[in-house]
């Protein structure tokens, strides 16, 4: 048997924060008849193992009667452990609510208490439409024609039926229309993860036609809060897809526009507006908005400590990735790899924290960044280190935009560390896995083609000539929109013209930050001066 089939209650126990533990020996000692201190004991154990270790809880517990049926015992304690949860967080969420009220309504009406079963599904029926919660208002409408049944229809018209009739046919077209969007942005999603912002032709036709979509046609006529928050999500992730990156950053300001103003009614996770803030802050460094982008940065760090508890384990992993995502996307496009290197040791440390906690995709376009970082502040061996385990992840080949960013990274660490056998033998390698899956990125071939020139005569390493012409064919390769996007990741182009130049990749990155930065300040002055 695998051990992560065996240590699911080590990894329930290990989940409780130290209220959560403290509430289940309560919840043990006052519901459990038999066999609670048993549960305590086996409970304590667990929580003090660092890993499940079946053996010493053997050898602990030797000669107890439970461990002659342990798989039982232990069972019962993860059911146990389940029930205290949900008696520590009972009420925590209208979902919550609403189906604890929809129960009191199935006791009273198994009791035969009609009329009070009537007037608590009533409350449940006004807290589901205050809150936008379809699915549980047609639970709660099916008990109304239960109750209704059950007396013979006392006191009911047809207009009463006409009128149910109509709240539940305009309850199931919400429903329908919230369950339309989230189908057309998985599948936006499930392409644009695959291919990030290199989609082939295939790609291509797939998100023309999801974007063809009535519900995501502008000025479409939506229901519900959240379905116009689906509707200007999906939207703003077609337009990334397609690299038109102020219609992007149009459709992500009216997604925190919603979910400032409808916080009431939106009862999304608290994440959803941390990823609308932080991919607001990407795009906008990308647009060249740096002031913006570092405004939405800040707002950004302060959501967490403007929450009302502490972040759940899935968010707190989310805002590591975020977080330490944004702030290395700063620092490099202001060329300031020094800095950001001081927090790569944080982020390793994370990474190895919440590994269980991110998807493949977020983890390596965390590791991505981190090896682009290293190898600006000139460490291209530490940066070596992390394409490595970037392209050894397991399901990182199905991301085949950032399969291929970390394919070309690990290229240009070779090349920088001069390992000549080592490049000409994943050049060769890389083109015949091309041969057989092509790639998204034109530059990849171009940095192919070059790549063995560069280190092709070790006494003239420092001739510029083959970085003028690696970097002339990349500037050729970006005409198209689509591969310069590549850029805004590992700026493959500056790092080529560093090279030609005689220069470090981090003083020209810095060189174009000023500059832009000057041209937006210019840009402003000319404004003012013309509006006056």
């Amino acid at each position: 048997m695998k051990n992560s089939d065996s240590d699911h209650l080590h990894r329930l126990v290990h989940a409780m924060t130290r209220a959560e533990k403290r509430y289940f020996k309560l919840y043990a000692s006052r519901h459990l008849s038999s066999g609670a201190g048993v549960q305590r004991a086996l409970f304590d154990a667990i929580a003090a193992m660092p890993a499940y270790d079946m053996e010493a809880l053997r050898r602990q517990f030797a000669g107890q009667p439970f461990l002659r049926r342990f798989a039982i015992t232990k069972r019962r304690l993860y059911e146990t452990v389940l029930e205290s949860l949900d008696a520590f967080y009972a009420n925590s969420s209208v979902d919550d609510q609403l189906r604890r009220t929809l129960h009191h309504v199935e006791i009273l009406h198994h009791k035969a208490l009609h009329t009070d079963a009537a007037k608590v599904l009533r409350a449940a029926q006004a807290l589901a439409r205050a809150h936008n919660k379809q699915a549980l208002f047609l639970q709660a409408h099916e008990w109304e024609r239960r109750i209704c049944e059950r007396v013979n229809y006392t006191g009911i018209t047809s207009a009463t039926l006409a009128d149910h009739a109509r709240e539940a046919g305009e309850h199931v077209n919400q429903w329908v229309e919230v369950d339309r969007l989230w189908q057309l942005k998985s599948e936006t999603f499930l392409v644009l993860y695959r291919c990030g912002q290199a989609p082939g032709p295939r790609e291509q036709e797939e998100l023309a036609t999801l974007a063809t979509h009535p519900l995501l046609a502008e000025g479409a006529v939506l229901h519900t809060p959240h379905a116009r928050f689906l509707h200007h999500h999906v939207r703003s992730a077609l337009a990334y897809a397609q690299s038109d990156l102020p219609t992007c950053e149009t459709h992500l300001e009216a997604c925190a526009v919603l979910l400032r103003a409808e916080a009431r009614h939106l009862t999304l996770e608290p994440g959803f507006m941390l990823g609308v803030l932080g991919n607001l802050a990407q795009v906008r460094l990308r647009l060249g908005r740096h002031r913006e982008a570092l405004e939405g940065f800040r707002e950004f760090r302060l959501i967490p400590r403007q929450m009302a508890k502490a972040p759940d384990p899935d968010l707190e992993a989310k805002l590591f990735v975020l977080d330490g995502s944004l702030q290395l996307a700063v620092r490099s496009v202001q060329g300031d790899f020094a800095n950001a290197m001081e927090i790569l040791d944080r982020l390793e440390e994370g990474l190895a924290r919440f590994s269980d906690r991110i998807s493949t995709v977020r983890r390596t376009e965390l590791m991505l960044q981190m090896a682009y970082v290293a190898l600006g502040a000139g460490m291209p061996g530490r940066a070596l280190h992390w394409c490595n385990h970037l392209l050894n992840e397991k399901g990182v080949s199905a991301h085949v935009e950032l399969h291929a960013l970390g394919r070309m990274l690990n290229l240009m660490c070779l090349v920088e560390l001069g390992k000549a056998d080592h490049v000409h033998y994943v050049v060769r390698n890389t083109r015949r896995t091309l041969k057989q899956h092509g790639t998204p990125l034109a530059l990849e071939l171009v940095l192919l083609d070059h790549a063995n020139d560069l280190l092709a005569d070790k006494d003239r390493a420092a001739d510029p000539q083959p970085w003028n012409r690696l970097w002339t064919a990349l500037v050729e390769a970006t005409m198209n929109s689509r591969q310069t996007a590549a850029l805004d990741q590992i700026d493959l182009v500056a790092w080529a013209r560093a090279k030609a130049e005689g220069r470090t990749l981090q003083d020209l990155l810095r060189e174009k930050w000023l500059a832009m930065v000057h041209d937006r300040v210019n840009d402003k002055a000319d404004r003012k001066y013309k509006a006056a």
